[in-house]
């Protein structure tokens, strides 16, 4: 539910008063505009860079004769 808003000056007088209807559009347009901008193709994950997994890939390799699974 939202209120009635009084903007006031430096002074302390009211400046302008903001109905409930008036701050309840605004924040549905607002909210509209950004719904309509947000995409649903991104995978949520970022990349790891090329750099990053050739340097894991160079540290963590075990050659296949001396690595055994655990049992």
């Amino acid at each position: 539910m939202l209120y009635d808003v009084k903007i006031m000056n430096s002074q302390g007088k009211i400046k302008k008063i903001v109905s409930a209807q008036e701050l309840s559009k605004s924040f549905w347009n607002k909210f509209q505009d950004e719904e309509s901008n947000k995409t649903l193709n991104t995978s949520g994950r970022k990349q790891v860079p090329g750099w990053v997994k050739k340097r894991l890939d160079m540290e963590y390799t075990f050659p296949r004769d001396t690595f055994t699974p655990a049992a």
